[in-house]
């Protein structure tokens, strides 16, 4: 970091005076909003200043020592702690893979007539990385907390919790729409130094069903297989009933001539870092 000159002259003014670290000065001229008290590690340490040692401090709430370099002699230090670099928590995804067929809408509502009821994964309709890529930029941020939140309670041990939410995906997959998706997360943390290393596994699921295809629009639907469908089967059987043969197919309240179908699909993960053990100085809280 650039120091000008009549900053670090004032600091070494303090130094000579009252022996305040030089690093001490400058950070209270210039100061961040918490730090991380760092002690020298050697025997000379005081005992309650080795207590602080990895802790991380405001400012504005010194703790019962003062903040680093206040005794006089002190060599500890104040590392700058910004909380949104301090601290990690990244979750990877796997088994998140499409058919190189896409689905559309039609393709949709062509299932729901002739599929005869068949569940479709996803996957299978080639729109999975889409949904999942637009589910973790919603729920991410929101998992990673659940997961902090989870690891302090433990500190040390065990950790495991699951989630679960609706969310609209209409305007990616319209034949999709609100689908709920959820899972759960199992691993372990480990308490050091004022933070909590955790790590562990992530299962996803989604779950949801095509039930009525009038649900999609009619500007996204095949017109005349609509039509025929919904009006022009439902003719047609009337007349072979007339003359003693078999309907053409299922009927659904005298109109719908579909079966709905579930769609589903399961992917996994894994989450790995640290948070702080203090939430008040956590980006995950």
């Amino acid at each position: 970091m650039f120091v000008d000159q009549k900053l670090y002259q004032k600091a070494f003014q303090a130094y000579l005076r009252k022996g305040t670290p030089i690093e001490w000065s400058i950070k209270q001229e210039r100061p961040t909003t918490h730090y991380i008290w760092r002690t020298q590690g050697d025997e000379n340490v005081r005992p309650s200043h080795a207590a602080n040692n990895g802790q991380v401090f405001a400012w504005d709430d010194p703790p019962p020592t003062g903040h680093p370099g206040e005794d006089y002699g002190c060599r500890c230090t104040a590392e700058p702690y910004d909380p949104e670099t301090a601290e990690s928590l990244t979750i990877s995804l796997h088994g998140v893979s499409d058919s190189s067929t896409i689905w559309g809408s039609r393709d949709f509502v062509r299932h729901y007539y002739q599929g005869g009821g068949r569940a479709v994964t996803v996957r299978e309709t080639g729109n999975l990385g889409r949904v999942v890529a637009r589910y973790m930029e919603i729920a991410e941020d929101r998992i990673k907390r659940q997961i902090a939140e989870k690891a302090r309670e433990v500190r040390n041990g065990a950790v495991s919790g699951d989630f679960v939410r609706t969310y609209d995906m209409t305007g990616l997959v319209f034949s999709v729409g609100d689908t709920t998706i959820g899972g759960t997360f199992m691993g372990h943390a480990r308490e050091r130094s004022g933070n909590i290393y955790v790590f562990g596994e992530l299962e996803f699921y989604l779950r949801d069903e095509f039930a009525d295809p009038l649900d999609i629009g009619v500007e996204a639907i095949d017109i005349p297989e609509t039509i025929f469908e919904n009006l022009l089967r439902p003719l047609e059987d009337h007349g072979r009933n007339r003359l003693g043969l078999p309907s053409s197919g299922p009927q659904r309240l005298g109109i719908h001539t579909g079966e709905p179908y579930a769609i589903t699909d399961t992917w996994s993960g894994r989450f790995e870092g640290q948070v702080r053990t203090d939430p008040r100085y956590s980006a995950f809280r």
